[in-house]
């Protein structure tokens, strides 16, 4: 068994292409097979190697691996030219001598007409002395097709069934001497041995051209299954506001490699039992193609949060702080400085880049950071403030040791001791340390800063009230 992810390089990988693969790979696993990766780039005019490049560094990073691979279009297009002709001297073929201008006159003619423009077929019958006064000519190569069914089995669709007297002589090679997709991807599913492919919806009426294709060539004709469209939330088709971008700006906003093949993976497929949360290994033990949807599926982007919170959740921050550095910046502290920091806000955020901007009060300089204006209305009163914050620091400087639960009792004893709710002391030491209203438990925040830092952090909320009543 033989499967292959065959994406063209005319931009990023979207996220549809890289469920496809996803889908190719679980199923090649799951069998036993191998998995190709081919670069369809005979495109000349869309085609570009820079895409080429980041399609597999996307691929890579995803953790979707490859048997054989990448192979290129762009180096074989000689030998699709030498098949074209087989078929031209097999009689499956023929050149067409047609000008853009006779094609354009009679599909106008056609609409005029209110009929769907088909290709007239008048060089199919063009005798060899005719044939012999246009050799200087540009042409175009085209595929002589003949009535009948054209029937199948898809993996995913069931029974499938065309009629050819429905399909043009479709071009298989262009004037230009570039083949179409037709030809170069039947010809390479021929030569590289595939025996399924596994594609989009969107590809089912190519299917059919590539069966008599397969048939001309004498060829076996691979299985097919045809994935589902994947939708947007608002249930049309999948667009840039509801999802549809490429696997590199996910990675950009700080979603994990793992959180969005679980994701991808679970748009028309379900390993049973309400899982959501599947390790790319036990997908490989379950997936088959014949088991996915065949309805489209929704792309959900608060479900891939959700999931992408939940995977980093799971991490410890050894496994995190990798990731997380590049969002924390060039000037980030080192792992050890940040351990405990990462385990107090990593269930707050439901990406790196979040848990990166929860962390920054962490990571400011104790003099430089900067209060929310709100948390300051709300919170910074009372005539007795400063004097408050000035016994708390004193209460915090003798807490032994300096832990969740010293700092607490500090603190409670102080505030029962001036007749005070433990709030009056809570919420301004709040602000005194992350500059906000909301935090992680405080006396945590408190304990991951450290004893000087929490008494510097302090020292600046009172400074600052004493010039202010100065």
């Amino acid at each position: 068994m033989k499967l292959r992810f065959a994406p063209s390089p005319t931009g990023f990988l979207h996220v549809g292409g890289a469920r496809t693969a996803i889908f190719n790979l679980l199923h090649a696993r799951r069998h036993g097979g191998r998995m190709l990766l081919r670069i369809e780039d005979t495109d000349v005019e869309r085609s570009r190697q820079h895409h080429a490049e980041q399609i597999v560094n996307s691929l890579q990073w995803l953790g979707i691996g490859w048997d054989e691979g990448p192979l290129y279009q762009s180096d074989r297009l000689e030998m699709y030219r030498e098949r074209a002709e087989e078929l031209v001297a097999a009689g499956k073929a023929y050149h067409c001598y047609c000008t853009v201008e006779e094609l354009e006159a009679d599909r106008v003619a056609a609409e005029r007409a209110g009929k769907a423009y088909r290709y007239s077929g008048k060089c199919r019958a063009l005798s060899d002395a005719e044939i012999e006064a246009r050799a200087d000519m540009q042409h175009v190569v085209r595929f002589k097709v003949e009535p009948g069914p054209v029937e199948f089995h898809d993996l995913i669709r069931g029974n499938v069934h065309f009629e050819a007297d429905l399909i043009d002589d479709f071009v298989l090679l262009r004037s230009d001497g570039y083949p179409t997709y037709h030809l170069s991807v039947v010809v390479d599913d021929i030569e590289m041995n595939v025996t399924i492919v596994a594609r989009g919806d969107d590809h089912l009426s190519n299917t059919p051209k590539h069966i008599l294709l397969f048939r001309a060539f004498r060829a076996d004709v691979p299985t097919f299954a045809h994935l589902p469209l994947i939708l947007g939330s608002d249930k049309k088709r999948l667009s840039k506001r509801t999802g549809a971008t490429s696997a590199e700006e996910y990675r950009d906003i700080g979603i994990l490699p793992e959180a969005l093949f679980n994701f991808l993976m679970l748009l028309g497929w379900a390993p049973g039992g309400d899982r959501e949360i599947i390790s790319r290994a036990e997908a490989a033990e379950a997936f088959d193609l014949s088991d996915v949807n065949k309805a489209p599926a929704v792309f959900d982007v608060e479900k891939l949060l959700w999931m992408n919170g939940q995977y980093m959740m799971r991490m410890t921050a050894d496994e995190l702080y990798p990731v997380l550095a590049p969002f924390l910046g060039p000037d980030a502290p080192a792992l050890d400085a940040l351990r405990g920091v990462i385990e107090l806000n990593k269930s707050r955020a439901r990406t790196l880049k979040d848990l990166a901007e929860v962390m920054r009060p962490f990571l400011v300089a104790d003099d430089g950071l900067e209060y929310e204006s709100e948390a300051v209305k709300k919170h910074l009163k009372g005539d007795d403030l400063a004097e408050r914050m000035r016994d708390l620091q004193s209460a915090l400087a003798s807490a032994q040791p300096f832990d969740v639960v010293s700092t607490e009792k500090a603190l409670r004893a102080l505030a029962e001791s001036r007749g005070l709710s433990a709030g009056k002391y809570i919420h301004p030491l709040r602000l005194a340390l992350t500059g906000r209203g909301a935090s992680p438990p405080i006396f945590d925040v408190a304990v991951a800063l450290g004893r000087q830092r929490t008494l510097a952090r302090l020292q600046q909320l009172i400074d600052r009230l004493s010039s202010l009543t100065a």
